[in-house]
């Protein structure tokens, strides 16, 4: 439990910068279609993934 407790919020964080850098190339260049592609839905899809892991072991970590 350790691990997860110390990896998940690190993890969630490096991908939530990863999508802000898409977010931003998506509108500074639209053309380019950065969060339309399947590639970018997966990677969204993890990221929501790895929030709910993180809150799920900060619940549980408060409920003890």
């Amino acid at each position: 439990m350790k691990f997860l407790k110390f990896i998940l919020p690190h993890l969630a964080i490096a991908m939530l910068l990863g999508l802000v850098v898409l977010m931003i190339l998506d509108g500074r260049n639209p053309l380019m279609n950065f969060l339309t592609g399947s590639a970018a839905k997966t990677y969204m899809l993890i990221m929501c993934v790895l929030c709910i892991g993180v809150i799920a072991v900060n619940i549980r970590e408060k409920n003890k």
